[in-house]
């Protein structure tokens, strides 16, 4: 009998760890607009998860002990830098984030070399998000 072909599907989730836990419900369901899923008691953390068009989910981390804030810098060696979400009308959504109170470190720019218009800014846990908005010939 064949060996079975292996594949990697879709990503799944993304996991932060919280550091203000209604900051972060808030930003990522009435700020995103992501639908809010199950959440999960596993006994010494609670996981809480948001749908994100497209299928894939973020996964809200709170430990119910106490764990140190996270030190390194986003362009540390080996660190995780961003996770970036597609939108349309990047402008608005600049305006939507920054009114929230989430102002734009990298404000929203044309990247020629990668055919975007991208921007960056830090979530209530100081995780990175980009936004782009691919122009209509860089598309594919």
């Amino acid at each position: 009998m064949g060996e079975r072909a292996v594949e990697v599907k879709r990503l799944d989730h993304i996991t932060i760890i919280v550091k203000d836990l209604e900051k972060t419900i808030s930003f990522y369901a009435d700020v995103m607009g992501f639908a809010r899923e199950q959440t999960v008691d596993c006994g010494d953390h609670i996981l809480r998860y948001f749908r994100v068009p497209g299928g894939q989910r973020i996964e809200l981390n709170q430990y119910l002990y106490e764990v140190a804030d996270h030190k390194g810098k986003l362009n540390d060696k080996g660190a995780y830098r961003h996770c970036a979400f597609e939108v349309s009308d990047i402008s608005g959504w600049e305006k939507r984030i920054t009114q929230a109170g989430y102002p734009f470190h990298i404000p929203v720019h044309d990247d020629e070399k990668n055919g975007v218009y991208s921007g960056l800014f830090l979530d209530p846990n100081g995780v990175e998000i980009e936004l782009i908005e691919y122009k209509e010939a860089s598309k594919n």
